[in-house]
């Protein structure tokens, strides 16, 4: 890749080679960047690095690493000396918690741009645990989705329950560290992912869980 087109943090909006709505998507839908995205998840790594980790020839990783970078999938963190020379390093988007207040402060395009990364990161983990069949190893797996049609209220009080279901997880982290850290366990990484928010198109999916209709 041309060090010199390198900017540390994400591709700048304006330079990208996808849009914003288009990234997410763009980022999962080949197994190869799948799988690189999803080890940028881990941590700061280089190309080679990576390589290593998906047992890949480096030339391949690098071609998608230089497209998620392009297109605003991954962030570009500087050089480091990886063996004996100066490395590019690269990591997934991170994003600092939101609160509610800089969340109504941002503008439509730095919300866009924000729960875009969201929504890929989430996707990646997704999907690239279905593909390497972690799910259908596991039997105490939860996936549950559906449509809701509510009011105002209603949509303020599925939130409020998500947040608070989300500091739940957290601390049911938190037991699980003081249990491992006597047992020795090792654990599992299990994906937590917590979402409502309008419907791209009008109208409830027929998809989904079935419900019976109520009399």
């Amino acid at each position: 890749m041309n060090q010199q087109a390198l900017q540390v943090g994400r591709k700048p909006r304006r330079e990208r080679t996808k849009r914003p709505a288009e990234a997410a998507a763009y980022a999962v839908n080949h197994r190869g960047r799948l799988e690189v995205l999803t080890v940028l998840h881990q941590g700061e790594f280089s190309a080679g690095e990576v390589a290593d980790i998906l047992g890949e020839d480096v030339r391949y990783v690098t071609g998608h690493i230089r497209d998620l970078y392009n297109a605003g999938c991954i962030e570009f963190l500087g050089h480091r000396v990886v063996g004996s020379r100066s490395r590019a390093i690269y990591r997934a988007v991170t994003l600092p918690e939101i609160s509610d207040e800089e969340w109504q402060g941002m503008s439509s395009e730095e919300r866009h741009d924000a729960s875009g990364a969201i929504v890929q990161g989430y996707l990646a983990e997704s999907l690239s645990s279905h593909a390497n069949q972690k799910m259908d190893d596991e039997d105490e797996l939860c996936l549950i989705w559906d449509g809701h049609r509510v009011d105002a209220q209603g949509k303020r009080e599925i939130r409020e329950r998500l947040t608070a279901a989300w500091k739940d997880v957290l601390a049911i982290e938190g037991r699980s560290a003081n249990r491992m850290a006597h047992s020795g366990d090792t654990g599992t990484t299990v994906v937590v992912g917590l979402h409502s928010f309008p419907r791209g198109r009008s109208g409830r999916p027929e998809s989904g869980y079935y419900r019976a209709e109520k009399n």
